[in-house]
């Protein structure tokens, strides 16, 4: 599958709602992993996560 192939269907999956709560679930998942891993960047990561919820809202 090739890289154009694979954003059309990332960005079909987001205009579905199971796909739109599956990305905000890995999202918090990474979001998480990133905190434990790098405490002092908490802030910085908080940023991205409410940004990616905000895109994944709008969509």
């Amino acid at each position: 599958m090739n890289l154009r192939r694979m954003i059309y269907a990332a960005t079909s999956a987001l205009r579905t709602r199971k796909g739109r709560e599956t990305a905000t679930r890995l999202t918090d998942t990474a979001a998480d992993t990133a905190r434990r891993v790098s405490p002092k960047h908490s802030s910085k990561i908080d940023e991205a996560q409410q940004q990616a919820r905000k895109y994944f809202d709008r969509h």
